[in-house]
């Protein structure tokens, strides 16, 4: 696996590695909830360029 492979499999972007993080002690629930927040825009972001 490559090193990009990894920092994709460990983004802060995706719901599983936020927990994993938050479990860890590495991110707060607060940071989690931000971080979750900005998913959900970039998501609505892309919807919103497909139409």
């Amino acid at each position: 696996m490559s090193l990009e492979e990894e920092e994709d499999d460990e983004s802060v972007y995706d719901e599983e590695s936020r927990e994993d993080l938050v479990d860890d002690d590495e991110m707060s629930p607060r940071e989690e909830a931000f971080m979750k927040g900005y998913e959900e825009a970039e998501e609505e972001k892309e919807e919103d360029e497909d139409s």
